[in-house]
């Protein structure tokens, strides 16, 4: 028996504590076997949560009104929600994309991917002001406004936060700061913004196409 796995002896000298030799283990993993992935995971599993929270609320209220819009309010508009159903599905292919090329250790390529996602991203936000402007009702004049101001809203708080951790990765690389284990970084950061781009078919049915042709 080796001297790791001899199990504890008090009677003849010091305890001897089980060892696991992780030496052949690898640095740098990508996908479950990073534990970073699994933090992404679970956040998107909480703000999934939150989202369908509100969706929840958004979908009780209709069900307890006669009319959705209520009588007086005009329906929204699709030409600015559209553009960013179009911008969040389009991404798709380019986020896998950037997360096959950070998983090869491509520099130059992921320099490149990570300027175009912060450009993608911030079309996105930007975009999200005229997502508001679409619902044609203020947040606080019913509780139409509030529901449709809820979800639409928490959203765009998450595509904030996405553009500000994109933004700051890819300052990290252009600046020359990055280091190897930064590629499975990249990588993961592409399991949430699939998320996000995903979690805006069901808001711009509800919350767009519903007003207008479900009622």
């Amino acid at each position: 028996m080796s001297e790791e796995t001899r199990p504890p002896d008090t009677r003849d000298g010091p305890r001897r504590t089980p060892l696991l030799n992780v030496a052949q283990l690898p640095d740098i993993v990508f996908g479950p076997r990073d534990i970073m992935w699994w933090g992404t995971l679970g956040f998107v599993v909480i703000e999934g949560f939150t989202l369908a929270l509100c969706l929840v609320v958004y979908l009780y209220l209709w069900k307890n009104y006669p009319e959705w819009p209520p009588a007086g309010i005009e329906r929204p508009t699709l030409v600015a929600p559209t553009i960013q159903l179009a911008l969040a599905l389009g991404s798709i292919p380019f986020v896998r994309w950037l997360e096959r090329t950070a998983k090869r250790f491509d520099l130059r390529r992921v320099k490149l991917g990570l300027l175009v996602a912060t450009l993608w991203l911030a079309a996105m936000t930007a975009v999200r002001w005229f997502d508001l402007a679409a619902l044609r009702v203020r947040w606080d004049t019913t509780a139409y406004g509030s529901a449709q101001w809820l979800v639409v809203v928490s959203h765009g708080t998450l595509v904030l936060i996405e553009f500000v951790e994109i933004a700051g990765m890819a300052a990290l690389f252009w600046a020359g700061k990055s280091e190897r284990k930064h590629f499975s970084d990249v990588a993961d950061l592409g399991l949430y913004w699939i998320f996000l781009a995903l979690a805006w078919v069901p808001i711009y049915v509800l919350n767009y196409l519903g007003p207008r042709y479900f009622m």
